[in-house]
This record gives C-alpha cells, sequence and structure tokens, in this order.
C-alpha cells in the first residue's frame, strides 16, 4: 500500500472528520454558554450511554463486516453483503429495545434519581440509528468508497447541527438530549441513501452460515468494545460520585472532564478516521503478515506526519483552545488536555497495531488486549480519582494508552518475527521529542500564545514533507 496513498486517504477522510468535529464544537459552544459545565457534563454522560449500549447491542458488526466481506472472494461477495444487512437490521432493533428496558435502571444508578430519565431516553432512541448506520458505513468501507464515506459525514454533521440548534436554545437538557437524537437520526438518513446507491441489497439470499461467520467473529470484538466502553462510562460515574450527594459539583467535574476528553479525542480523530476507512479494509485484504505489518506502520508514519501539529498546538495553547470551544469558567480543564494529549501521542502508535491485530490475529488476542486497556483504566481511576480529582481520571487514561501500546508491540514482535521498524520508531521518537520541548520552551515563557510559534514550524514542515510524498507518487504514476 503506497505511502502516499495512506497520506491522500487520511487528507480526505480527516478533513471530512474537521467538518464532523466542527459541527459538534458549534453544539458543544452553545451548551456550554446556555448552560454551562454542568450542561456538558450531561451531555457526556448520555453520549456515553449511547456509546455503551451502541456497542452491546452492534456485536461489532461495523468491524467484522469490512474484514468478512474485504477478506471474500468476488464469487462471495454478495452473499456476504446480504448477511451484513440482515444481521445489522437485527441489531438496530436490539439496540432499540435495549433503550427502552434499561433507560430507567441505568438513570438511577447514574444520578441517584430520575431527574434526568426524560432526556436519557430521548438521546437513547438514537442507538438504532447509530447501529444502522454503522452497518451502512461498513458497506460502504468494505467497497472502497472512501470519498463517498467523507461527502456523506460532512452532510450529516451540517444537518444534524442545524436542525438540533434550535432545541438546544429552548429547551435546555431536553435539548441537549433532542440535538443528539437528531444528529444521529440525520447521519442515519444520509448514509442509507449513500449505501443504496452505491452498495445496493445483495440479489444473493442470507445464508445462516454468514450470519454465524460475522457473530463468530463480534464475540471477541464484542468484548473488547463492551469493556471499552463500560470502563468509560465508569470513569465518568467515578467522577460524578467523587463529590458524595453534590451532583451538581459532580456534573460539573463531568463536564470539565468532557470537555478536554472531547477536545484532546476529537481533533485526532481527523487523522485516525482513515484508520478504520481505508487503511483497516487492505491489511484485512495482505497476502501476508510482511506486507500486513510494512502497511500497519506506514500508517503509524502517515499519522504522526498528519498529528504532531496538532497535539503540539493542543499541548502548548490549551487554554485558548478551551475558551475558544467552549467558554469562560471552564479553566479546570486546561490541566487535563495534557495526559490526554499525550494518551492520543500513545494511540498514534498503539491503534494502526490494534487494526492490525483485529484483522490478522485471533479472536483471543483482541479480547485479552481490549480488556487490559479497560482494566487499567478503571483500576487507575479508582485509586487517583480519590486523591486527585478530575486529573486522576486523566492520568488513568494516559496510562492504560501507555500500556496498550506497550504491549502491542510486544505483540507484534512475537508474532511477525520483527519490532517496530527502525524508520518508524525514528519518527516516533523525533515527533515526541518535538512537542515535549515545545510544551516545555511554552511553559517557561508563561503565556499560551508563544506555542503558535513552535506549532507553525511544526505544520509548515510537516505540509513540505506531505506534498513531496504526493508530488513523488504523481510522478511515478505518469512514468508508469
Amino acid at each position: 500500500m503506497p505511502f502516499a496513498r495512506i497520506l491522500r486517504s487520511s487528507a480526505l477522510m480527516g478533513g471530512a472528520q474537521a467538518v464532523t468535529l466542527a459541527m459538534a464544537f458549534l453544539r458543544s459552544k452553545l451548551i456550554a454558554v446556555l448552560i454551562g459545565p454542568s450542561g456538558i457534563g450531561l451531555m457526556g454522560v448520555f453520549n456515553a450511554f449511547n456509546a455503551n449500549l451502541s456497542t452491546v447491542a452492534g456485536w461489532g458488526l461495523g468491524t467484522s463486516a469490512v474484514r468478512t466481506i474485504a477478506g471474500a472472494a468476488e464469487a462471495d461477495k454478495e452473499r456476504k453483503v446480504a448477511a451484513v444487512r440482515t444481521l445489522g437490521r437485527r441489531l438496530a432493533w436490539a439496540g432499540f429495545f435495549g433503550v427502552l428496558i434499561l433507560v430507567l435502571p441505568v438513570g438511577y444508578l447514574t444520578f441517584k434519581s430520575q431527574d434526568y430519565a426524560l432526556e436519557l431516553l430521548i438521546a437513547g432512541l438514537a442507538v438504532p440509528c447509530v447501529l444502522a448506520t454503522g452497518m451502512w458505513t461498513a458497506l460502504l468501507q468494505a467497497g472502497g468508497h472512501i470519498g463517498s464515506m467523507a461527502k456523506t459525514q460532512m452532510a450529516s454533521s451540517v444537518v444534524g447541527l442545524l436542525i438540533g440548534l434550535p432545541f438546544i436554545y429552548f429547551f435546555g437538557s431536553v435539548g441537549i438530549a433532542l440535538s443528539i437524537l437528531l444528529a444521529a437520526t440525520a447521519t442515519a438518513m444520509v448514509t442509507w441513501r449513500a449505501a443504496m446507491k452505491l452498495s445496493p441489497p445483495a440479489s444473493a439470499e442470507t445464508t445462516a452460515a454468514d450470519i454465524r461467520e460475522l457473530v463468530h467473529l463480534g464475540v471477541a470484538l464484542q468484548l473488547g468494545a463492551v469493556l471499552g466502553a463500560v470502563s468509560t462510562y465508569l470513569v465518568r460515574v467515578l467522577i460524578l460520585r467523587s463529590h458524595g450527594d453534590d451532583l451538581a459539583a459532580g456534573l460539573a467535574d463531568a463536564g470539565f472532564y468532557q470537555a478536554a476528553f472531547a477536545v484532546t479525542g476529537s481533533l485526532p480523530g481527523v487523522i485516525f478516521s482513515a484508520t478504520s476507512s481505508d487503511f483497516y479494509p487492505r491489511v484485512a485484504a495482505a497476502k501476508d503478515e510482511d506486507e500486513a505489518r510494512l502497511i500497519a506502520e506506514k500508517q503509524i508514519q502517515a499519522s504522526l506526519l498528519l498529528a504532531t501539529p496538532i497535539l503540539m498546538g493542543l499541548l502548548t495553547m490549551g487554554p485558548l483552545a478551551m475558551r475558544l470551544l467552549y467558554a469562560e469558567g471552564f479553566e479546570p480543564a486546561v490541566p487535563l488536555l495534557d495526559w490526554f494529549v499525550w494518551a492520543i501521542f500513545l494511540n498514534l502508535l498503539g491503534w494502526p497495531l490494534g487494526f492490525w491485530v483485529v484483522a490478522r490475529r485471533s479472536k483471543r488476542a483482541v479480547a485479552l488486549f481490549q480488556a487490559l486497556f479497560s482494566v487499567t483504566m478503571v483500576m487507575l481511576a479508582l485509586v487517583l480519582i480519590p486523591r486527585w480529582g478530575t486529573n486522576g481520571a486523566a492520568f488513568a487514561n494516559f496510562g492504560s494508552s501507555l500500556s496498550y501500546a506497550a504491549l502491542l508491540v510486544v505483540f507484534t514482535r512475537y508474532f511477525s518475527g520483527r519490532w517496530v521498524g527502525l524508520k518508524t520508531g525514528m519518527w516516533f521518537v523525533l515527533s515526541a521529542s518535538l512537542m515535549l520541548l515545545a510544551q516545555l520552551i511554552t511553559r517557561l515563557l508563561g503565556a499560551a500564545y508563544w506555542g503558535a510559534i513552535p506549532t507553525a514550524l511544526a505544520a509548515v514542515t510537516c505540509a513540505v514533507i506531505y506534498f513531496k510524498v504526493i508530488a513523488r507518487a504523481k510522478a511515478e504514476e505518469a512514468s508508469a
């Protein structure tokens, strides 16, 4: 898989993700201004509830479908597509009934009352839409329709924001829940139209064997994903309970945590979106382990090239980012940014290797690594939140990412017979050194706006490298 292709697909999906994130931050900005940190905390809890239930009901279909279709012989693809559609419909209905069953007990366990039961129900109705969107997106992804995925992502995010903003303004916490539901509905409708056009219903009939294949593959993906989603939710609950019966203070802290998590976790999503869209199907279809490892290393290098300026900007200009994206009063979220940024940086190494494990290795390995990641985060949070509050929760995220990346490097060495290549390691160390140096200099100067200088230099350098790689690839294609 050419390095230039990875860069192009990363830039394409990254552009779409940037639009999506801009819309999400506009929604968060309005909530922060109108309601404050508690509103952001509520939105984080609603999103975590939806993520948990979507993960449980989704049974890993978004990933197993891509692996199954991409790795199938051409004659079998239509049958695999039919199986994905059938299982996707069943899972969407399972998600709908799961919301109805769980909303009251989860609401009480989270808030110690039913004060937000209506809001949790409204937000939870987005779950079937999320599941259907995941199924249709997997069909587009497996078919290589990356450009269409990017267009649908941008269109749905804009539509979802426009129809959801008035509800936030007029209905407060209920409006937050409605905006989540409407955004998910818009995304589902736009993705459905694209999937019907580019991946229409297959003429082949669904077979029980194909559905069993998806279900069996989903077992490992399901376990790991559920543990990840539950651990994230438990950390938020620990933050809510850290002030005892003072729910307002707990919601405020959860809001600060959600604000920092959203900034650091979402902006680099511009980079990681290509990991699951174009990179993963190609790793699944690689002819041998050497080719798969080489593709993974190129993805790591491309991620470092594109993400380093973004992460450096967050490290050096975090206070400015919080004021710009949220509102006055969100200063307590600033100390959390550093831990989240370094966790994301470690994921630049860990996530591509994790996709390699999902695509090429056993289901047990997938479940094991996800379990270790989740358990590490919850155990660290249990110990650190009582002592350090939200700072402890952020460090728990960093610690789990560190252990995840280190274990995956060792695992890759064990099964492929080689360590991560010297070139990839040098890129990783150089990026880390430059980010750390920029962070230290900005702290010594004592003003966040000084961070614009190293960030701009990093951005220009990475842009020059990017365009040189693309130009060389175009020249080679022309000569061929």
